[in-house]
């Protein structure tokens, strides 16, 4: 889904309260809160759902969420583990790897939840970095949305070591040159990769 900036937007609270009870109740439709409602009920997404700023609303952030019902959190403890992966337009990164040294990590905000234990997993591009200026934040909007992009989100359960359970979700944004810029799009990437600003 598209999330509320949970580091600071005051809609976040109403989003997760309403967000984990759709979970709980297997009512949850997946985008039902971005930005193109043509996407509500897919794993697709607008770059607009994953870029947050330090002005006005703060931005989107795209959110996973997982459920494991009947269970505790001490539980899964040491036994259940979630990674991320990005491609943008077929650079693949490792985030978990490349943030915290490790593929695959321990939720650390999950909580315990009618009966059974939940939590998300967010990622954002930080938008107008520079100047906290609307102009910038258009500027990178545009510029972002030329590639195509994917996030590969898996949640693992372990015994003894062995893997008995993984389950992975695919979010899929395809980028839109404008026609004036095409020509430029491959040559653009490289900086386009420098300039992107990162947010967990």
């Amino acid at each position: 889904d598209a999330a509320p900036n949970v580091y600071g937007s005051p809609d976040y609270p109403g989003w997760q309260s309403a967000t984990f009870a759709a979970v709980a109740n297997e009512t949850f439709v997946n985008m039902s809160n971005g930005v193109n409602p043509a996407n509500v009920g897919t794993t697709d997404f607008e770059i607009q759902d994953e870029v947050v700023y330090s002005f006005g609303d703060l931005g989107l952030r795209l959110t996973w969420i997982y459920w494991i019902p009947n269970t505790t959190i001490a539980e899964l403890t040491g036994k259940f583990q979630i990674s991320l992966f990005n491609d943008w337009d077929g650079d693949v990164q490792d985030f978990y790897l490349d943030y915290y040294s490790s593929t695959w990590l321990q939720p650390s905000s999950w909580v315990e939840y009618a009966g059974g234990v939940i939590g998300t997993a967010g990622m954002a591009w930080w938008g107008a970095y520079n100047t906290n200026t609307q102009a910038e934040l258009d500027a990178d909007i545009a510029e972002w949305g030329l590639a195509n992009e994917s996030w590969t989100f898996t949640a693992r359960l372990l015994d003894g070591g062995a893997v008995v359970c993984e389950k992975s979700i695919v979010s899929n944004r395809e980028g839109v040159p404008e026609p004036a810029t095409m020509a430029l799009v491959g040559s653009g990437l490289a900086a386009l990769a420098a300039r992107r600003k990162r947010l967990v």
